[in-house]
């Protein structure tokens, strides 16, 4: 009988909770019961302890493992020291292996590692994973992309193996999502392939033909070659002569930039007559890298006296009269090869920028163009129609970076390099086009899409965007600005791992003022949230040496700390200064601002200006009702304190009636209950407790 009842229990026990008897005996294995409570670390450590360890099996399961606690690194060492499998396996490894490198933030090698798996799968079998991986159709895209634009700047002998790696890229791509993009690009690569056999033509007429007059290029090809030699004044005159007014002004600003490092503040001018490659030149400022030393565009060292001297000695000569001297210097048996190199390119920039275009041409053509600063590279290249492959850095990384500069400059000067993929330089349309030519005529065009995505991101910001436009145009301003708005998400989020992740990406030393100041701030927060005060303090110092206005939140954060570390002054500093600035502030904001500088007066020991403070909030701000009502709180002390216990009083009962939290009603009354204690019984009616001396 009591079995029956012990086992009725046990039963009912089970199905309360949802298991019936026979599924109570399946047990579960160890492992499958650290999986179900997503105890991964335990988890990786079991499967590390199996006799079958090395197996296909066991090493993809460890990787997942790994990839399952946040650590991509760990799993892909995994990955990479395990010998290749096959079949199915293999396209596993492979998969994972792009998982863990997307992790990591290298998406150039998740797609290729992706990629390689898709050889192990049936067309059926690649669709559904890669439906199955998230956002892989925009980062399929943005890899593509990036890695087309690095083989346009590749002219080294990997230049076929890197067209072969776009194919295979560019099928998967087909394959999977067959859109137009897909489509767009693969006629675009393949022209021979089109329909009619011929190559897509040209969206439209070059507009550079009528706008940049042959002579206006020659005109900016002096100028440039003038800058190389720091001759400011002499290249001014000549884009002052240019016969278009925005082309005029946009080299002005390419003048103005090579001067001082600064971006022109007027886009206005290229917006007006819907210039929109040109106003993306600047609003995303692809010479961002170059904002804090413009060295690598002039000719010499800049900081040397010795070469400074010669240079200002040749340039007070007569045309004719510099250029032998130079002949004279180079026809010394004494110099160094890298001071004759010197001497040719300084040769060249004055024959340019003096116009004598026999000398010039000699010299372009018998000199290593790769050695010459970029304002002369671009200088020849418009002077002399040449090809831009003749003048990028040998090393790839150099000349991807400085391949769109190039290109773009050269397209404002008249002389575009993509004709048949990319628009005209000096393309005028209206903004409400920016997406069907970016997207649809246009897809491989570089400014086209920057500008189109510029549009959008000011419209409506968004994590996904900034993502793209970091990645895509890390080496511009507005690649920098998506990775200041990513990083200032993550740190709001208090996901400060992935917040120094993005702040780490930013080369905070080449960063334009605005841009740094914002950079500086997410740092003083990220360092605040982890607890980091003395490195909050140090990054909050240099903020303010800056000059730039500094965000009220984390000012006030900063005098906060300032309370906290009893620095009393500083913080009564920082708290003036947010109330001097109160017309930007909410009515909230305000308050507490108040409300602080109240407490900082108390704790220095003036409670004659912390009750200025407090009353003030609360007269001005009872809208705010815990500023408002901690104030009165705060008051109701030092009036207690000093025996004004009627005016206490009434303060506290303010405080009861209004109050939405429990627990301030009840201190509240508590302190009434004292001061009536303290009154005593006679006075309690509420009887003026004015006491006569005599």
């Amino acid at each position: 009988m009591k079995a029956r009842i012990a086992f009725s229990l046990l039963t009912l026990f089970l199905v309360l909770a949802g298991l019936n008897p026979a599924q109570a005996e399946e047990k579960q294995s160890f492992q499958q019961w650290l999986e179900h409570y997503r105890a991964w670390d335990r988890l990786e450590k079991e499967y590390a302890q199996e006799s079958a360890a090395d197996t296909p099996e066991a090493v993809l399961k460890r990787a997942q493992v790994y990839l399952n606690l946040n650590s991509p690194a760990k799993a892909l060492e995994i990955i990479e020291m395990t010998p290749a499998f096959t079949g199915k396996d293999e396209a596993d490894r492979l998969w994972l292996g792009g998982r863990a490198h997307r992790g990591l933030g290298d998406l150039t090698k998740a797609v290729l590692w992706y990629t390689q798996a898709t050889k192990f799968l049936s067309d059926d079998e690649i669709k559904a994973r890669f439906k199955g991986e998230p956002d892989l159709a925009v980062i399929w895209h943005d890899v593509w992309i990036k890695m087309y634009w690095a083989w346009l700047a590749n002219h080294t002998l990997s230049r076929d193996s890197q067209k072969e790696a776009l194919n295979m890229i560019m099928v998967v791509g087909r394959k999977v999502w067959e859109n137009d993009f897909w489509n767009r690009v693969y006629s675009l690569m393949n022209p021979n392939m089109a329909p009619d056999g011929k190559a897509p033509a040209p969206g439209q007429a070059d507009p550079a033909a009528s706008l940049v007059q042959s002579a206006d290029t020659q005109r900016i090809a002096r100028a440039l070659a003038a800058v190389s030699l720091e001759k400011f004044e002499e290249a001014t005159g000549y884009i002052s002569t240019l016969s278009n007014d925005t082309v005029r002004a946009f080299w002005t600003s390419i003048l103005y930039f090579l001067n001082s490092g600064n971006t022109p503040k007027n886009l206005e001018v290229f917006l007006k007559d819907n210039y929109l490659k040109a106003h993306a030149f600047w609003a995303g400022n692809i010479l961002a890298p170059y904002s804090k030393s413009r060295s690598e565009w002039f000719l010499g060292n800049p900081d040397s006296a010795a070469w400074t001297k010669f240079r200002n000695n040749i340039l007070t000569m007569a045309p004719a009269e510099a250029e032998k001297a130079i002949d004279n210097e180079l026809g010394s048996m004494l110099i160094s090869e890298q001071t004759a190199t010197l001497l040719r390119n300084f040769k060249l920039a004055l024959s340019l920028s003096n116009g004598n275009r026999q000398v010039a041409a000699t010299t372009w053509d018998s000199i290593d163009k790769t050695t010459l600063p970029i304002c002369l590279r671009l200088a020849g290249v418009l002077a002399f129609k040449d090809d831009l492959n003749k003048i990028l850095p040998e090393k790839p990384a150099e000349a991807f970076a400085l391949y769109p500069v190039l290109a773009a400059l050269s397209g404002a000067a008249g002389i575009d390099v993509h004709p048949e993929t990319e628009a005209p330089f000096w393309t005028a349309a209206p903004a409400d086009q920016l997406q069907a030519l970016s997207a649809g005529q246009y897809p491989l065009d570089r400014l086209l899409l920057m500008a189109w995505w510029q549009q959008r991101f000011a419209a409506e910001p968004s994590v996904g965007l900034a993502k793209r436009v970091a990645y895509l145009f890390d080496d511009s301003s507005f690649g920098i600005r998506g990775l200041i708005f990513l990083a200032d998400d993550a740190v709001k989020a208090k996901n400060l791992q992935l917040g120094a992740f993005y702040l780490n990406r930013i080369d905070e030393p080449a960063l334009p003022p605005e841009l740094r100041m914002a950079w500086l701030d997410i740092k003083t927060r990220l360092e605040l949230d982890a607890g980091h005060q003395a490195q909050a303090l140090e990054t909050y110092q240099a903020m303010t040496k800056t000059g730039e206005p500094i965000p009220v939140m984390t000012r006030l954060r900063m005098a906060l700390l300032y309370q906290q570390r009893r620095e009393y002054e500083t913080a009564q500093q920082e708290l003036l200064t947010m109330w001097d600035q109160r017309a930007t502030m909410t009515t909230a904001l305000q308050a507490e601002t108040l409300f602080w500088l109240g407490e900082g007066e108390q704790a220095l020991r003036n409670p004659d200006k912390a009750l200025d403070y407090y009353l003030k909030l609360a007269w001005q701000y009872p809208q705010e009702n815990i500023w408002c009502l901690t104030a009165m709180y705060r008051a109701s002390l030092i009036y207690e304190k000093r025996g004004k216990y009627e005016t206490a009083k009434r303060l506290l009962g303010t405080v009861v009636r209004n109050a939405s939290i429990k627990e301030q009603r009840v201190a509240a009354q508590a302190r009434i209950d004292a001061i009536d204690k303290k009154m005593g019984e006679e006075n309690g009616g509420g009887e003026s407790t004015l006491v006569y001396p005599f």
